[in-house]
């Protein structure tokens, strides 16, 4: 059987850097990768530890809807999205 080759195209590359990457849908959910730990929670602001400082998700009734070891995901009415960076972090 000859071994099928994936187009390059269709190739994930890796995220070395493990930089934080926030995903909406709509203003309902939003879906946060790669961050370091859970800093604050509550129904108006979910704060997220990350390499270079911490992402925000602000909005009302918020809730985790899943929580993974580099991912959760955030439910609720959301607001806005917020990248702090610390220069001092790298």
């Amino acid at each position: 059987m000859k071994k099928r080759k994936i187009p390059l195209q269709l190739c994930w590359a890796p995220n070395l850097q493990r930089e934080v990457r926030v995903t909406t849908v709509g203003s309902a959910r939003a879906l946060v990768e790669n961050h370091l730990g859970l800093l604050a929670y509550g129904p108006e602001q979910v704060r997220v530890r990350c390499r270079r400082g911490a992402a925000s998700v602000k909005g009302e009734g918020l809730a985790l809807r899943e929580v993974r070891r580099d991912a959760l995901i955030v439910t609720g009415r959301i607001d806005s999205v917020e990248l702090g960076h610390d220069p001092s972090a790298g």
